[in-house]
């Protein structure tokens, strides 16, 4: 960088005087607090107690206006470009790595809601939350020696890019790695050093990067494992395993003493498993942590699931059902008893379908009552019972009492033993529907299942509606998705599946920056559908084999997942190697 004895002058943007506008109120000193005011988006009154706010706090008036104000970023970004008359820049124009490296001080860029996203000799381009703040324009001016040119971009999306820049992945890890090795304790008993070491300000930080990584990549679980020579941490993302780096071994102790505190969990016991639960803030969100602990020949390991409690669960058709199962789905879930089961392995996305199933259900005529462990997220108009088996409060316990509160609907999260199969039966013929998951691996081995659990077979034959098996396969990167030939692997699928053409159009993904090279984006499921019918009654009162189930099924026109799979893979969904791994028992 060239040196100058005097640095160029940032470039500060001039508001404009809005068109045909109603009376701005003049006490507002923001010009993008008196436009939105103008044009009725922000009450005049919450306005000036917002600048009232801004004057002792230390956040910028733009982020108090987006968090306290109501204001969507998005609003406040396309304002201001408009009153400045300068560029908004959406995420895709945010870079995916620092231009400058950390030149500026990133905790300036953090403070100010800044992010320099390209430059020359001369000029630097500065994406800005609020480029009315000249002070921030004035000194990245002075610390790059260059002019500055102001963007707007919306805050939400300039602190995902700051978080991912400063904040996230194995940069920061580093940093904090290195800050516990110069982290000097002093010798003290076990146990005390133990707990000292975990509330030490670099384990909760170092613990609070791991949290907030795998938050960050959607992560469903983290997984953490002492080997000899390091402690491994991985994330799930989209049902895949990534390992990250992996603090020293040394400090294995420590951190896992820290999540046990935050699970509440006794951390002087490190010889048998344990349970336990945090709820924690997050990112701005709420997370719910279940915490599970083993023994292992170099120390405890620890996996940690995690549920956002403030996400929005997805719907029937965007989790992948087709609009004809959608249909039926919405026939069986209008019958005024029954059993409906969901089914599939663990992490194959039950709770999810009988989720999207309860919001499809017309909540305010019907009284609907969900039994879970946990209570994943919440719907509005659904009473949710969490169970606590610890004091008693049991699966089969709480649907006893809830058959008493005139329940329309019940959602029991899993049938787990006899006991809980018995009662959900009985509700389901005595005029509820209800609604459940089962762990099998495909539509038609529920009915043994149940069966198994010393249910009836004519009362399973009266009540049982349908069933719906499912799997969940990764979904290919738009960005990098191309098309490829079917090579040996894929042509035999489709010949056992009888879907096999001439030429099958198949694609793959091979990994870019928007994906992290993964080559997946996210999850979708692949479904069959097993509705009911006299022919599957009578099979099982006869207590058939479950191949008898499921043939009877497809020649009553059920779609099996391997098809569904397949279709979704011909469409570029998805790979028929995603396919084949999570139907393999076909």
């Amino acid at each position: 960088m060239a040196s100058a004895s005097v640095s160029p002058p940032a470039i500060v943007p001039v508001p404009r005087e809005p068109a045909n506008e109603t009376a701005e109120p003049e006490e507002l000193a923001h010009p993008v607090l008196r436009l939105l005011v103008a044009r009725g988006r922000l009450p005049a009154e919450r306005a000036r107690e917002l600048e009232e706010t801004a004057r002792t706090e230390t956040e910028p008036l733009v982020v108090l206006a987006v968090r306290r104000g109501g204001i969507e970023p998005g609003l406040w970004a396309e304002a201001a470009a408009e009153l400045f008359g300068i560029a908004r820049a959406r995420a895709e124009d945010l870079p995916e790595a620092p231009v400058l490296g950390e030149t500026i001080s990133p905790r300036f860029l953090r403070r100010v809601r800044a992010a320099p996203i390209a430059f020359d000799d001369e000029r630097i381009r500065v994406a800005l939350a609020d480029p009315a703040d000249e002070a921030a324009l004035k000194a990245i001016a002075l610390a790059t020696d260059r002019a500055v040119e102001p963007v707007v971009a919306a805050l939400d999306e300039l602190e995902a890019v700051l978080a991912r820049w400063f904040e996230r992945g194995p940069e920061a890890m580093r940093r904090l790695v290195s800050d516990l090795e110069h982290h000097e304790t002093e010798e003290r008993d076990e146990l005390e050093r133990l707990i000292d070491s975990a509330r030490e300000a670099p384990v909760v930080r170092l613990v609070n990067q791991i949290l907030g990584d795998a938050l960050a990549l959607g992560a469903s679980d983290i997984h953490i494992e002492p080997f000899p020579d390091r402690l491994r941490v991985r994330y799930r993302v989209h049902g895949r395993l990534r390992e990250i780096l992996s603090p020293p071994v040394r400090y294995a102790a420590a951190i896992v003493s820290r999540i046990k505190i935050l699970a509440k969990l006794d951390i002087a016991e490190r010889r048998l498993p344990q349970d336990g639960r945090a709820r924690l803030e997050l990112e701005g969100r709420t997370v719910d942590l279940r915490v599970a602990t083993a023994p292992s020949v170099h120390g405890e390991s620890l996996v940690i699931r995690l549920l956002d409690s403030d996400r929005r669960g997805a719907s029937l058709d965007e989790i992948g059902l087709a609009p004809e199962l959608v249909a039926r789905f919405d026939r069986i879930l209008r019958s005024p008893y029954g059993m409906l089961l969901v089914t599939g392995p663990t992490g194959s996305g039950k709770t999810t379908t009988l989720y999207a199933a309860l919001r499809r259900l017309d909540r305010t005529a019907l009284k609907v009552v969900s039994v879970e462990d946990p209570v994943e997220y919440q719907i509005e108009g659904v009473t949710q019972i969490q169970v606590r088996p610890e004091i008693g409060l049991d699966f089969a316990r709480v649907l006893r009492s809830v058959v008493r509160h005139d329940p329309d609907v019940i959602m029991v999260g899993e049938t787990r033993d006899p006991e809980t199969a018995e009662i959900s039966v009985h509700a389901a013929l005595t005029g509820h529907l209800v609604l459940s998951t089962l762990h099998t691996n495909s539509a038609a081995g529920a009915v043994a299942r149940l069966l198994d659990m010393g249910v009836e077979p004519y009362l399973l034959a009266s009540v049982l509606r349908a069933v719906v098996g499912q799997r969940l396969v990764g979904v290919l990167c738009p960005h990098c998705r191309e098309p490829c030939e079917a090579g040996p692997m894929e042509r035999d699928l489709l010949a056992r599946a009888g879907m096999l053409g001439c030429a099958p159009r198949l694609f793959r993904a091979p990994g870019c920056p928007r994906c992290g090279g993964l080559g997946i984006v996210g999850r979708i499921g692949i479904f069959e559908l097993l509705e009911v019918d006299d022919r599957i009654r009578e099979l099982v009162r006869d207590r058939a084999p479950t191949q008898a189930v499921h043939a009877a099924a497809v020649a009553a026109g059920m779609q099996t997942m391997l098809r569904d799979g397949i279709g979704k893979a011909l469409s570029g969904l998805t790979t028929l190697a995603e396919v084949a791994r999570v139907t393999e028992d076909w």
